[in-house]
Order: structure tokens, then C-alpha cells, then sequence
């Protein structure tokens, strides 16, 4: 079961058991306050194959970044974006399209140089909302994006928080 928890920069997504995926994960994306939306997972891949099924069932278009193809539609298997291959390329790319989309890139601190960074900073102050950059990966900490971005953090396993069940306090 999901449960959200929310502030204005940060929501909290809880999973358990063997629900690895959060209950409206992309709806969550696409309503997200900024079109910069970091993702702290522990469960990277699951959440992208989510994307990829989400961006087949809805017609989206949704493209992930990786180092080998550049940025790929999750949609159309094995349709690339010219001149992709670098990450700087790949988020330029992103800022000049007119066209919707989420656009996916891992959480590898080495590919987010200052260029890089400049760049995303400039589509998160962006008012269209026509397009989302997500960041997706473990341990996110990308301090420089942060009053510019939405953060979901998404847990799994029981809650820290106590609850009393049957007159006895347990936690979940």
C-alpha cells in the first residue's frame, strides 16, 4: 500500500511487501509542482520498467538517458535521439523540444557537471510545465537543484512511526 506524505518540495512515498512500485508513481510525476522531479528509490530499475509500461498503456512519451543509446523512447524500443549520447547533449535536447514528455536520467553524480547543471536549472525555472526532467536513483542528493525541484522519496517496508493495534504500540 502507498501512502503519500507531503510538504511543499517533498513527498513521501511508502511501499510494502511485494508492492515495489507506488500507487499513482506517475501521476505523481506529472502533477509535480516543478518540471524538475527527483526520485530517491530503492528500487531504480522497477520504477523504470513502471515508466516504460505507463508510457505503452498511455501513449506518453517518455524517454530514458543512459551513457550507451543517449536518450531512447520507453515507448518505441530502439528509437533514439540523434546526438544524445552525453548528458549535457541529451538535457539540451530537452530544453529546446516544444513537445511534451518525461524525460528519465540516472542519479550518477559524475554526469552532472556544471554545464549540466545549469542546463536543468533553467528548465526547472521554466512556467510551461510541458515537459519533466526525473531524476531517478538511490541516495539523490543534488543540493544545487533542490529549491528548484520536487523531491519524492520513496521508502519501502513498515513505517517508523507507532500505532497502537490491538492495545499494543507497533510500528508500520
Amino acid at each position: 500500500m502507498s501512502v503519500p506524505v507531503s510538504n511543499e518540495t517533498q513527498l513521501l512515498l511508502r511501499t510494502s511487501g511485494d508492492e515495489r512500485v507506488p500507487h499513482r508513481l506517475y501521476d505523481q510525476v506529472l502533477e509535480a509542482t516543478s518540471n524538475l522531479v527527483l526520485l530517491d528509490t530503492p528500487f531504480p530499475d522497477e520504477l523504470l520498467a513502471h515508466m516504460r509500461q505507463m508510457s505503452q498503456r498511455r501513449g506518453h512519451s517518455i524517454y530514458a538517458w543512459n551513457q550507451e543509446t543517449g536518450l531512447a523512447s520507453l515507448r518505441e524500443h530502439g528509437i533514439t535521439v540523434a546526438g544524445s549520447k552525453r548528458m549535457a547533449e541529451a538535457v539540451r535536447f530537452v530544453l529546446q523540444s516544444g513537445h511534451f514528455g518525461v524525460y528519465v536520467f540516472p542519479a550518477d553524480r559524475s554526469e552532472y557537471t556544471p554545464q549540466v547543471m545549469a542546463l536543468l536549472r533553467q528548465i526547472g525555472r521554466a512556467k510551461d510545465g510541458g515537459k519533466r526532467i526525473l531524476v531517478l536513483g538511490t541516495g539523490i542528493n543534488v543540493p544545487a537543484l533542490l529549491p528548484i525541484s520536487q523531491s519524492i522519496v520513496h521508502k519501502h517496508g513498515p513505517s517508523d512511526r507507532l500505532r497502537l493495534r490491538d492495545g499494543r504500540w507497533i510500528r508500520g
